[in-house]
């Protein structure tokens, strides 16, 4: 990306049902801190497939983890590029 003057983003990610309590800041984290990527998107949570989710839900075995991965001061989500005014 940056040899082409372009932003980087991983999209599509993920890791279905998130079977691991660590998998946002032992797996995820660890994969991406090194790279300037403009955003990261995981894939869909389908209301329709019970089972295929990429993002946890309340109560889900890597729901502190991802918490964990919200407060990273590293990690911008919408709501603290919003508060940057980024959007105005």
């Amino acid at each position: 990306a940056a040899e082409h003057g372009k932003l980087a983003a991983l999209t599509e990610a993920g890791y279905e049902g998130i079977p691991d309590p660590e998998w946002w800041t032992g797996t995820l984290w660890p994969a991406m801190k090194n790279h300037r990527i403009s955003y990261l998107l995981v894939w869909r949570n389908a209301h329709n497939r019970p089972g295929h989710f990429y993002a946890p839900h309340p109560g889900h075995l890597s729901a502190d983890d991802f918490i964990r991965f919200h407060n990273l001061p590293e990690t911008l989500f919408q709501a603290d590029v919003t508060k940057l005014g980024a959007f105005r």
